[in-house]
């Protein structure tokens, strides 16, 4: 059942400062829900549709979690918060230090409860959102009651109800999860409860897990950051003046702090890659079909041009295979029937892979970080014994025009519309998107089937590209920058590009930014302007101490439907960085091959 609001326009925009809750709840007063029916107007107005849910949010969070002032101040980076706090115990750390796969170890053999582990995650979420502003909703007495279920199932059973036995999960806010909001961001959706969970929530919930918040996504869910009216701004923890990603940026930031281990996002453009990799965790776009995708409140309903699809969030390779596993166990195929039926089936790989690195594509090059630790990274990929090449980015610019187009089929009408009707202004992100990203007029028909068209000689060209180099993966940024400034977030051609291709792509950290990260050091490999695109990422990047201590992602890529290959490869990449750092410990330098 949805529940819509009419409302009277207000002038004044709210705007999140991190300090905002802490700051506010020094008064018990402040948090107090606000009776709308007090108010002497015909409907409440956005703003106090926002000031509700936000307190909403705030008044959930029990007294003993909230951190002290004093301990938040001006503190850019936030990310060690939870352990300086002094609001979790020795035990509780220890729990939620662990990857979801090894706590899952611990909760079966009955070393720890199910509320225990659900306490430790409720702690450590509201720390979160304390410090970066990620949650929804909060959800922590349903929690903890769900895992004492769970707790008494084992009491009586000797045996876990599940492969996810009591692990805490986060999830997406637009993701329906039944008896919550799904808003998208947008006000007009701000009372829109859902009346069931979405497939792949209730396969999860079968599985044993246990749901303690909903995470932020921006006004609309198209954008690479996380902004809305109705619960601002979502910053980075590593650095709260840098982006958190988008849209699924609540629940990236959230990872990264470890108030959840393991989360479902979701991607149609970039939006379970750019936030994992801004913050520094990891995250997979499966292929359009994989993994279950119904259920879900946005825009877009029924359009084919773009599909989207559901993925984990999570702090390690092994823990986004979990998910995987778990989800295509139950065969989610037999009630989902848009869904390919493949059992998750894992594929040798190799001794000696042969990887593409795509330097740039063609449209915006990367920031000197980002191309230090993919040369770094391809350095270590080919002293561990696999083969590196040049990948052309040829078809890039293309692919990122084509995957534009598509999205903005109706010149962004829809997007005006759901924005109008909660009569609130749009977020400089989505004010930039709608009237300087988009700029041209609604297609035909006629101009639908040729974009279309356009689409399929893209995917051909890039197979047949692929057949000729006889590759394994694509190695290339997540984005032109590790992490941009807020209202930076401006280019997702790295990662829309294979949407538009409907190719496997994950991400995973490699690095931070260093100090020596400088375009004199780093220069672009194309000296001359590619475009404003390029402009922006070379204009924006003033220096490594604009985002100091910020983590820097890569991507793989690999063809449809190989999602097992892909995160394999991912872990054949990662040790070969570790074994570099291994022999830059013990003086032995490398030089690379020329690709």
């Amino acid at each position: 059942m949805k529940v819509y609001y009419q409302l009277k326009t207000f002038s004044i925009r709210l705007s999140f400062s991190p300090n905002m809750l802490v700051a506010e709840q020094t008064s018990p007063q402040v948090n107090e829900i606000p009776d709308v029916k007090a108010v002497d107007v015909v409907a409440p107005s956005w703003k106090l549709v926002a000031a509700r849910r936000q307190a909403e949010i705030n008044n959930a969070i029990p007294t003993e979690y909230l951190v002290p002032l004093v301990q938040l101040g001006g503190l850019e980076n936030r990310i060690g918060l939870p352990e300086a706090s002094g609001i979790l115990t020795h035990r509780e750390l220890e729990i939620t230090a662990r990857s979801a796969t090894g706590l899952l170890r611990f909760l079966h053999n009955g070393t720890y409860t199910a509320v225990e582990v659900t306490t430790a995650f409720c702690k450590r979420a509201a720390i979160a959102h304390q410090a970066v502003n990620c949650l929804a909703l909060v959800m922590f007495q349903q929690a903890l009651a769900d895992a004492a279920e769970l707790d008494q199932y084992m009491q009586t059973h000797h045996r876990p109800k599940g492969p996810l036995h009591g692990l805490p999960i986060s999830v997406k806010e637009h993701i329906e999860l039944a008896g919550t909001p799904a808003t998208a961001g947008l006000i007009s959706l701000a009372d829109s409860v859902s009346s069931q969970d979405a497939m792949i929530v209730r396969v999860l919930r079968e599985a044993g897990a246990v749901f303690h918040v909903k995470t932020t996504n921006p006004q609309t869910l198209l954008a690479l950051e996380t902004e809305s009216n109705i619960y601002g701004i979502t910053v980075n923890p590593y650095n709260i003046n840098l982006s958190s990603g988008g849209s699924s940026g609540g629940e990236a930031a959230l990872i990264a702090m470890r108030g959840s281990l393991l989360g479902i996002g979701t991607d149609m453009g970039g939006s379970i890659r750019a936030p994992s990799a801004f913050n520094g965790v990891f995250g997979l776009k499966p292929s359009v079909g994989r993994l279950p995708h119904g259920g879900l409140e946005g825009l877009h309903s029924g359009m084919e041009n773009v599909i989207g699809c559901c993925g984990p969030i999570a702090t390690c390779v092994e823990d986004m295979r979990l998910f995987c596993q778990v989800i295509l166990a139950s065969e989610p195929w037999r009630q989902e029937p848009e869904m390919i039926e493949k059992p998750w089936n894992p594929i040798p790989l190799p001794t000696n892979l042969k990887i593409g690195v795509m330097w740039h594509d063609g449209v915006a090059q990367p920031q000197p970080p980002v191309t230090r630790c993919l040369r770094e990274t391809v350095l270590a990929i080919q002293q561990a014994g696999h083969t590196v090449v040049y990948w052309d980015p040829k078809d890039h610019p293309a692919l990122t025009k084509s995957m534009d187009r598509a999205f903005f089929i109706d010149a962004g009408k829809e997007y005006w519309d759901v924005i109008k009707q909660g009569e609130e202004p749009a977020v400089p992100v989505m004010q930039w998107i709608l009237t300087e990203r988009n700029n041209s007029p609604p297609l035909t028909v006629v101009e639908t089937w040729k974009l279309n068209s356009e689409r399929k000689l893209l995917q051909n060209s890039h197979a047949a590209q692929w057949d000729e180099l006889d590759l394994d993966a694509i190695i290339c940024p997540v984005h032109f920058s590790n992490a941009p400034a807020i209202h930076e977030a401006q280019y997702a051609g790295y990662t829309n590009a294979f949407n538009r291709l409907d190719y496997t792509a994950a991400v995973f950290p490699v690095g931070k930014v260093e100090p020596t990260d400088t375009w004199e050091n780093f220069p672009r490999a194309i000296e001359q302007s590619l475009g404003k695109d390029d402009d922006f990422s070379f204009k924006t990047y003033t220096g490594p101490d604009k985002y100091r201590h910020s983590p820097v992602s890569l991507q793989i890529v690999t063809r449809r439907l190989q999602e097992e290959k892909n995160l394999a490869i991912i872990e054949k990449v990662i040790q070969a960085v570790e074994l570099k750092k291994q022999l830059l410990d013990h003086g032995l330098l490398l030089h690379s091959n020329d690709i």
